[in-house]
């Protein structure tokens, strides 16, 4: 198993002056990236691609998207 940081970004509806995103740090451990995104939400529709080190999952949920950036250790 191969372990990653991970960056969640989630869009937030705007509202009372809250930022747009929401940003959240982890340190997972996974053989696949897709996976385990798909393991935190089945439903959604994903988009992947490889930046190098980098592999990066965006998902759409009923028009909110969020992105799962794994980088490598």
């Amino acid at each position: 198993m191969k372990t990653y940081e991970l960056v969640i970004t989630e869009k937030q509806p705007t509202c009372g002056g809250k930022s747009p995103t929401k940003s959240e740090i982890r340190t997972v451990t996974t053989d696949d990236p897709v996976a385990y995104v798909k393991g935190i939400d089945p439903t959604s529709e994903l988009e992947v691609t490889e930046d190098g080190d980098t592999v990066t999952v965006r998902t759409d949920h009923n028009g909110q998207w969020v992105v799962y950036e794994f980088t490598e250790d």
